[in-house]
């Protein structure tokens, strides 16, 4: 029987979206790659910021039930993945005088901005149905104005970079920026309890207000900063296969021929895994740092987990100079499954730095995970780019929204799935927040095995996926130099 990641061959067609690469395309302008790399700013706090807030808001402050609010956050994930795919093919195929991703990026980060400020201004003396029916409406409408921004700001960095290596140059900036709004996502809510609002409530709605606005801003600047590169039209097919027709039929085509190309299906299982494993972790983290760690007092565990975010992406900023000079040195594969076998080192590592006796041995785990960080996230883009070069070698066109999208799809699934669990597990595990830091033993030891080891099983699946994935540098080289000379032959053919 055939591994399901097995090869399918596909017919070739000619193309002439992307002209034979001239020196000057092989190095893109700092001000392009740092635009770019700021509009991660808004990325990370739209993906961020719900996972750090949802739960210590509604069920903590508000007394929601925690599976119910996880199943929110998981029908919302899910449902801004289902849109991801419709979004990146319409990115793919429009065209406008400002190009094919700008006009959504545009639009979508005004639409997500809004709607994450919404977020956390629910009346007060809701029921807890109440509660639940409002944060599940602002959550379908920012997610929708998420994928909107996201999805082609992703396939905007995938066309940006010609080459094998300056793929890798590019997403070390989104990978070095990014975290500095994670660092601010990791004390909001931090500042919700301070003594200066008069209570949590007022306090969230400040903070959700001015993290919208940073989103909209930052938003903007690949908008401002990143010229598009111009992409002809899409190539007709060669005389001797079948015309494909624009539209629905050629949408479902396309998905059907991504997951048929193994080093994209390899990559996206992988990370889908490693993303499981990790919102694990996050969906349990505020309750570990509570409850385990400070036995429920908030104020304190807000401020350990304001320090566990900040060391973790400081060390991420530090490290991803390094890991991009690894990258093209032993290839992006080798320096991503280094990356996975850290992930597992360091999750198990975590049960023995986990300790109430001494809270900030926790900081040294954060310092470990921004190393993983560092590699994982950077480079998982950056091979996305080049599959999709191997993609227009097996069919002529150039699909970066699609396959981001279609990758987004997938491990924003998993995602869906791992808040929904994380919400589940509390429930299974006997949290009681009426209890505060009185919770039963049992309970909190299942609670840190579920953060600390759990994960690991998810690494391990990504490990394996790992080894399905065959493009190596040269490879990637030698597909563009083949891609180069068709569209030569092509043009030459034309111009006869």
């Amino acid at each position: 029987m055939n591994s399901p990641l097995a090869p399918t061959p596909s017919p070739v067609l000619a193309s002439t979206s992307t002209a034979p690469l001239t020196p000057s395309d092989e190095k893109l302008p700092f001000s392009a790659k740092l635009g770019y790399g700021l509009g991660n700013v808004a990325n990370m706090i739209g993906k961020q910021a719900p996972k750090q807030l949802s739960l210590p808001i509604y069920n903590v402050a508000l007394g929601v039930d925690p599976g119910s609010i996880s199943t929110v956050l998981a029908l919302a994930r899910i449902w801004d993945a289902v849109t991801d795919p419709f979004v990146g093919d319409w990115s793919d195929r429009i065209s406008t005088r400002w190009g094919r991703r700008r006009p959504f990026i545009f639009f979508g980060s005004i639409f997500s901005g809004l709607f994450f400020a919404s977020m956390w201004f629910m009346p007060h003396g809701l029921s807890e149905a109440g509660y639940i029916t409002y944060y599940a409406v602002t959550s379908f409408l920012f997610y929708l104005g998420l994928t909107i921004y996201s999805v082609p700001w992703y396939a905007l960095g995938y066309e940006m970079a010609k080459t094998y290596d300056e793929r890798t140059s590019l997403m070390a900036w989104p990978s070095a920026i990014g975290p500095l709004a994670q660092i601010m996502v990791a004390w909001l809510y931090a500042i919700t309890q301070l003594d200066f609002f008069s209570d949590t409530l007022e306090g969230v709605r400040w903070v959700g207000a001015g993290a919208g606005i940073l989103l909209v801003g930052f938003g903007m600047m690949p908008v401002l900063l990143v010229r598009e590169v111009p992409v002809a039209p899409a190539p007709q097919p060669a005389p001797t296969t079948k015309k494909i027709k624009r539209g629905k039929t050629e949408f479902w085509r396309g998905c059907a021929e991504a997951f048929r190309n193994r080093p994209f299906l390899a990559l996206t299982i992988a990370f889908t895994s490693i993303m499981i494993g990790s919102s694990l972790g996050v969906g349990l983290g505020f309750y570990m740092n509570t409850y385990y760690i400070y036995g429920g007092d908030t104020k304190a565990a807000s401020v350990l987990i304001g320090w566990i975010g900040t060391v973790s992406l400081i060390t991420t900023i530090v490290f991803t100079p390094v890991v991009s000079k690894m990258a093209k040195r032993y290839g992006k594969k080798n320096i991503f499954v280094a990356g996975i076998i850290w992930a597992m080192v360091r999750s198990i590592a975590q049960w023995f730095l986990l300790t109430p006796t001494a809270p900030y041995l926790g900081l040294v785990n954060a310092a470990l995970m921004g190393i993983e960080l560092a590699t994982i996230f950077m480079l998982c883009h950056a091979m996305i780019a080049d599959v999709c070069d191997e993609d227009e070698h097996s069919h002529g066109l150039r699909r970066e929204g699609l396959f981001g999208a279609l990758y987004a799809w997938v491990y924003k699934t998993g995602l869906a799935l791992a808040f929904a669990a994380s919400g589940y597990i509390l429930v299974f595990i006997g949290f009681d927040r009426s209890l505060g830091g009185g919770q039963h033993e049992g309970t909190l030891l299942s609670m840190k095995v579920a953060f600390c080891i759990v994960p690991v099983v998810f690494y391990l699946i990504a490990f394996w996926a790992m080894r399905y994935y065959d493009l190596t540098k040269e490879k990637c080289e030698r597909l563009r130099a083949e891609i180069a000379i068709r569209k030569q032959a092509a043009s030459a053919s034309g111009a006869a």
